[in-house]
């Protein structure tokens, strides 16, 4: 069912990283950015994915979810653009987590269980979907 999906908790799997991109965004990362994102990792796998889904952020000017889905046309053009020679174009969506306030992890998520997380790109500076996703 697919709810039951919602009550499993994450796994990751790191065989769709985009190591050889050098745009707007890159894994080169220096080690302190590196365990801080594995300590979200760490941190999230404690939690359904449900309980992932319901964290809001805690902005003032506006809540919303903390980590979601986001159509892959709401991402700039060079993302689809990348998402396309990766051959990953197929998916409709990409999830996020938010990390900090421009900080996000992009990957897909598989529809099948367990449930799985296969991170994309590390976007420090809010580029790969910067005007539609706050």
């Amino acid at each position: 069912m697919p709810g039951d999906l919602d009550e499993q908790h994450p796994v990751w799997r790191t065989s769709l990283l985009d190591l050889d991109h050098a745009g707007s965004w890159s894994w080169a990362i220096r080690d302190d950015t590196l365990i801080k994102i594995v300590d979200l990792l760490t941190e999230l796998e404690r939690l359904t994915w449900r309980e992932i889904r319901q964290q809001q952020t805690g902005g003032n000017r506006r809540r919303g979810p903390k980590h979601k889905s986001i159509p892959r046309d709401h991402l700039c053009k060079e993302a689809q653009d990348r998402l396309e020679e990766l051959q990953l174009d197929d998916f409709e969506e990409l999830f996020r987590f938010r990390t900090g306030n421009m900080e996000r992890l992009w990957g897909v998520l598989s529809g099948d269980s367990p449930r799985v997380f296969y991170p994309i790109w590390w976007d420090p500076d809010h580029k790969v979907c910067p005007s539609r996703d706050q």
